[in-house]
């Protein structure tokens, strides 16, 4: 009898699909408002000689074998490129330039990698980024996490998700920084899989499940509730169940929502009860009243009205009919959807007990400094208290 719930629930998670493609993390969650600081730095010190500098490296590019491109050459370029077809080539040829000369002659311990990234970020430019990256990949030059999560990003946010694919799998087979499944790569992948949302892409997404479950890899909630969401939008809410059963705590707003959604699609309405009696308890003065997506309660009606058009009598019926009325009263109920909410951007990228593993930190230590107003510290007396995100990098 609830065969028409689960076409309906799928027709619509799919519809709240959204055709307007957007990044997965902030711009300073990948360090790019640091870029975009030590940008601005550079072209001051260089004042009016930007031309002349960028004239200068296209003679030295273009010219003998034996001209020296020096770290500081190439930092300069990184920082001075427009968005113009001539300063993107440059950037090509210097990188390039300097690949050639002997890594004997670097002294230095700058990472070109990821700011080379957040310079085609700032651009907007992909397939800059993936230009320079297959040209230089091979040799190393671009082998950190953090070069792979902008790169990542950046195919996401153009809705290149097939390509988001191919990267993660780039990353397993070689290991980088000598982890198969960082974290935010993989949440980066499962939002590319429950965006594309094809049976290819759901394939994919629940073989990496069951990969990361074989070898003990809890993935972030974001992560989780993404493969869940792709279940529900291929027709398998029993694999969305125990997807989110993984979850320690299930009352985290995506979580309890889409468990909602795949409970009212088998037909489990009893077990929507206690979701909903744990939204409606009374809490303290400064805690955050939860709340339902107007869309997902609306589902919940659905079920509740085709169970009692099949003459299911229980009371479990009654109590959602009377929570669903007091979630409305208590205005608890929101018109944001529930797309919108797990698409949302990441904007904090540190973990609480790893101190190097905040994404754009990477960016501060090697290529330029963000002002001190910009880092967001918040000292108590075991940790600071930022919240969980980018395991690494750099």
């Amino acid at each position: 009898m609830f065969r028409k719930s689960v076409q309906s629930l799928t027709a619509f998670t799919k519809a709240c699909g959204s055709a307007q493609y957007r990044s997965l993390y902030s711009a300073s969650a990948l360090g790019i408002e640091g870029y975009e600081a030590y940008r601005e730095k550079t072209r001051t010190q260089h004042l009016h000689n930007v031309d002349n500098f960028k004239r200068k490296m296209r003679d030295f590019v273009s010219g003998s074998a034996t001209n020296m491109i020096f770290t500081e050459d190439l930092k300069n370029i990184i920082h001075l490129i427009d968005n113009t077809p001539e300063d993107k080539q440059l950037l090509k040829d210097t990188i390039l330039r300097y690949n050639q000369q002997g890594k004997e002659l670097r002294f230095g311990n700058y990472v070109f990698g990821p700011v080379i990234m957040r310079a085609c970020h700032h651009l907007g430019d992909a397939d800059l980024a993936l230009d320079l990256f297959k040209g230089a990949g091979g040799d190393g030059f671009f082998d950190q996490l953090t070069s792979y999560q902008i790169l990542g990003d950046m195919l996401y946010e153009k809705g290149r998700y097939r390509e988001v694919r191919e990267l993660f799998d780039s990353i397993k087979s070689r290991q980088i920084q000598g982890g198969r499944f960082p974290k935010h790569c993989i949440t980066l992948t499962f939002a590319a899989c429950y965006k594309e949302s094809t049976p290819e892409s759901f394939q994919y997404a629940m073989d990496l499940w069951k990969e990361l479950n074989a070898v003990g890899h809890v993935p972030m909630r974001k992560a989780t509730a993404f493969a869940a969401a792709l279940a529900l939008n291929n027709g398998r809410p029993e694999i969305a169940v125990e997807i989110l059963g993984t979850v320690a705590k299930g009352n985290y707003v995506t979580v309890r929502q889409l468990k909602t959604l795949a409970l009212c699609a088998l037909g489990r309405l009893e077990d929507v009860v206690p979701i909903f009696r744990s939204v409606l308890e009374v809490k303290g003065p400064f805690e955050k009243q939860q709340t339902y997506c107007r869309e997902v309660i609306q589902k919940v009606q659905e079920a509740v009205k085709q169970a009692k058009e099949a003459n299911v009598s229980s009371s479990s019926l009654q109590d959602l009919e009377r929570m669903l009325e007091y979630l409305e009263t208590n205005g608890q109920i929101v018109n944001d959807t529930l797309d919108s909410i797990l698409c949302s951007e990441i904007v904090s990228t540190a973990q609480r007990n790893d101190k190097n593993s905040n994404l754009a930190d990477s960016y501060n230590s090697r290529g330029g400094r963000v002002p001190q107003q910009q880092r967001n510290f918040r000292p108590t007396k075991k940790y600071q208290q930022l919240r969980p995100g980018l395991s690494e990098m750099n």
